[in-house]
């Protein structure tokens, strides 16, 4: 199918990237059919809280093919799938700077915001096209055939699944969320150890509130934004030390508390209910475990394709075959939004959707095949097989993807469609500086008992000087800023030739 002929598009999950993907396939003015499908009664994704959690969390947890059923115990009238968002929980990120347009002044709104902050912003943001979206629709199977898109799904009425349902679609524009299957590695002795003392290994996608904690010693397994912020709320009501296990230096480092002692790898969990870490430490004091290790890829519905020789899921580890991190290269009419980590994900989203839309409508081309697997294979040559395939490197890479893409977006003839929010100087010192900010934030609070809601009332806060930034952009890792159909056959032989010798160094592992 050429691209300008595609005119009925589905949308999968009315979360952050599903609401702005809709958004900026309206605004393309092509498409003739715009249908969003979310199986939760309302937008805003993984920020909506529900005390209710998965009751078939696996310890261990590595298989990414897993569905979820539906939770009914607080949602009696609907089904609902629960999230990881937690009742405290706050942004890692500040309010104004995460979302597709500026927040609208509050004087009453903290720096860092509230999750209930976060859904309102959705809410109102959508609200103009809540008329393309089908609530409390599940969908459980995308395939193709006689080159359209069969999205099969089905309709709660109430709690009762509807019977399935199908319809066709010219492309799919994927915006599950990547938090649904927590990951939580096997390691010696835990299948034991979970069967011994059930329950006091969880994952944080269970974490609900700090308080259930109260007089327990916890050990935290984790170190990005949940491990960090789990650790310091726990220090709040626990009333003892907390321990936290991590490989790493943190990528959202918080405040430093006394009672928050740094362990080694977890080696080993053992009858006794104890527990042994890199270094040979023996903790036998610990009452409850909370692993903060993200979660695995997952595209359940996606089985079918999944089971060519080009799949989107294997283990979970990263998604395969994505230019730019969200087109599947063997068939662009297919996307799968909000891959990358360590992002601000309102924004990447955002980019991402803005170029797609122009490309489906015909506006804009993409590069030559060669020109886009040597982008996934240049990934594959620098972090392998690893979780790290989707990072956008902090601090400023997100940035940097964002204004590329507006730029590639500005190479459409017409003046009409959705631009990504642009990242001038002082935004781009405020993502590079995130870490302090937060420390700031919560010392801030902890002196005055109320939180921050100025940058000035942070910077009173803050030990040291913000890092400047550079005024330009870095597009290198990203490629040039032409049209797709501008690439020179010195351009494509040139990929083609780096294509090679990542697959011969990898013994043509990378395909």
């Amino acid at each position: 199918m050429t691209f300008g002929a595609i005119k009925r598009v589905a949308v999968i999950g009315a979360g952050a990237s599903g609401i702005i993907a809709a958004k900026a396939f309206l605004e393309e003015k092509s498409f003739t059919e715009i249908k969003v499908f979310e199986r939760n009664g309302y937008v805003g994704g993984l920020w909506n809280y529900s005390s209710d959690v998965d009751a078939e969390i696996q310890v261990p947890s590595t298989n990414p093919h897993k569905s979820f059923q539906p939770s009914l115990k607080d949602h009696e009238e609907k089904p609902f799938w629960p999230s990881p968002a937690y009742d405290s929980l706050i942004t890692n990120v500040p309010g104004y700077l995460m979302m597709y347009t500026p927040l609208s002044p509050k004087e009453d709104r903290p720096f860092f915001i509230h999750r209930s902050d976060v859904v309102d912003y959705i809410v109102s943001y959508a609200k103009d096209i809540e008329d393309l979206i089908e609530f409390n629709t599940n969908v459980v199977d995308v395939h193709k055939r006689d080159g359209e898109w069969v999205v099969s799904f089905q309709k709660y009425e109430g709690t009762a699944p509807g019977p399935i349902e199908t319809e066709t679609f010219d492309a799919i524009a994927v915006a599950p969320g990547y938090f649904n299957i927590p990951f939580t590695p096997e390691v010696k002795g835990m299948k034991e150890f979970n069967t011994q003392f059930p329950g006091r290994i969880t994952h944080a996608k269970t974490f609900r509130r700090a308080d259930e904690f109260k007089d327990k010693i916890v050990l935290v397994v984790g170190n990005a934004a949940s491990g960090t912020d789990i650790a310091n709320q726990l220090v709040h009501v626990t009333g003892k030390k907390v321990y936290k296990s991590a490989r790493s230096e943190s990528t959202a480092p918080g405040r430093p508390y006394g009672e928050i002692i740094d362990v080694g790898v977890i080696e080993e969990f053992r009858p006794d209910g104890s527990i042994l870490v890199a270094g040979g430490t023996v903790l036998d004091d610990v009452d409850a475990v909370i692993y903060a290790t993200g979660y695995l890829r997952s595209l359940p519905f996606m089985s079918d394709l999944n089971k060519t020789d080009k799949p989107l899921i294997t283990n979970g580890i990263y998604v395969h075959h994505l230019y730019l991190h969200f087109i599947y290269i063997p068939d662009p009419t297919i996307v799968i939004l909000g891959t990358p980590r360590f992002v601000l994900p309102f924004r990447v989203s955002q980019a991402q959707a803005c170029y797609i839309a122009r490309v489906w409508s015909g506006r804009l081309k993409l590069p030559p095949t060669p020109i886009m697997e040597n982008f996934v294979s240049r990934r594959f040559k620098a972090v392998g097989d690893s979780y790290q395939f989707h990072d956008l490197a902090a601090p400023l890479e997100d940035a940097d993807f964002c204004d590329w893409i507006s730029e590639l977006c500005r190479l459409a003839p017409g003046d009409y469609g959705m631009f990504p929010r642009p990242w001038p100087i002082e935004e781009r010192e405020a993502r590079k500086n995130i870490g302090k900010l937060r420390i700031a934030f919560a010392e801030y609070y902890d002196e005055h008992g109320v939180y921050p809601s100025s940058i000035e009332q942070i910077r009173l806060a803050l030990k040291d000087e913000l890092e400047p930034v550079d005024t330009d952009p870095n597009f290198e890792s990203f490629g040039k800023v032409i049209r797709g159909d501008e690439y020179s056959q010195e351009d494509i032989l040139q990929a083609e030739q780096e294509l090679a010798e990542t697959n011969a160094s990898s013994g043509n592992k990378f395909d």
